[in-house]
């Protein structure tokens, strides 16, 4: 394909040569002493850091988060087009998790955490142990606010676009997990709250495109947090509803190891005193029995 410069410099050529044609002017300079355009400059991204920041404080602040050392939630599922719903309970505490999840037809599916090592049980593929990016997947979804804690499950975070969706300007951050995972979380570079996050999901059967939209925020004692998540999966679409939200919540520790003969555990025997109460750092755990930098009887019972 010719350039427009080149096509009309021809036909002068062609022009002159027959006689037909307006008079040939002056010959055009040549190409190479023509001067070069100056490439267009690259917009400055926003730093990836700044808005994290920005937008964990949007949502509470900091302190707010740290100070946050539990909750239960429970939630209603609706897969539409499939016309499936269910339920939905989370315990959370310290990073440890537990969520079960139940829908008729289908089954109860459950899935959980205990001092960084994840485990899955459902229907199809039966009670296991998550590796891998799977692994990765299950502790940083249980987090409240990614933002907050990214740094605990990602060793890199960078601002990889700023796109406008729906009259909205939108950050696209792009984290890098230890194992190469990728995650991209959009933030509204106006009100600084996340908007969608995009990954793919790992399971048995291989990984699929998947897109989480956050609706709904409502503030809980001081927090901004989404009651509603749209999940686009390209196969399906599945809505999540808050029904209900404790922080603080006291909540059952020994739902969090997976479960199995020979991995029975005793009620707060995997729990470290100090993720609940910072103040109960020094005192002996069950499973350990070993005190912590300060030696304190044991409490009875």
């Amino acid at each position: 394909m010719m350039t427009r410069s080149l096509f009309a410099f021809t036909f002068c050529l062609v022009t002159a040569c027959t006689g037909s044609g307006a008079p040939a002017g002056p010959l055009p300079e040549k190409m190479e002493d023509r001067p070069v355009a100056a490439p267009p400059i690259e917009p400055v991204l926003p730093d990836a850091e700044k808005l994290l920041a920005e937008s964990v404080q949007a949502m509470g602040g900091a302190e707010k988060f740290a100070s946050l050392k539990s909750f239960y939630a429970e939630s209603t599922l609706n897969m539409g087009a499939l016309g499936l719903t269910g339920v939905a309970k989370t315990w959370w505490r310290g990073g440890d998790f537990y969520n079960e999840s139940e829908m008729p037809g289908v089954g109860q599916m459950k899935i959980g955490a205990s001092g960084g090592k994840a485990w899955a049980e459902d229907p199809i593929s039966g009670l296991r142990v998550l590796t891998g990016k799977e692994s990765e997947q299950a502790l940083w979804s249980a987090t409240l606010c990614l933002a907050c804690d990214w740094k605990r499950h990602f060793t890199k975070a960078e601002t990889t676009a700023v796109k406008e969706v729906e009259g909205k300007k939108l950050a696209e951050i792009t984290m890098t997990s230890a194992l190469g995972d990728k995650l991209v979380l959009r933030i509204d570079i106006d009100s600084k709250l996340p908007v969608s996050e995009s990954f793919e999901q790992s399971s048995p059967m291989g990984s699929m495109p998947a897109t989480v939209y956050f609706k709904d925020f409502r503030e809980v004692e001081g927090m901004k947090l989404p009651f509603e998540q749209l999940v686009d999966a390209s196969l399906t679409k599945a809505v999540s509803t808050t029904t209900k939200l404790e922080l603080n919540a006291v909540v059952d520790d020994t739902k969090f190891a997976m479960p199995g003969a020979g991995q029975a555990v005793t009620p707060g025997a995997l729990v470290d005193p100090a993720k609940v109460d910072p103040t109960r750092a020094a005192e002996p755990t069950k499973a350990t029995g070993k005190p912590g930098k300060t030696k304190q009887k044991p409490a009875s019972g």
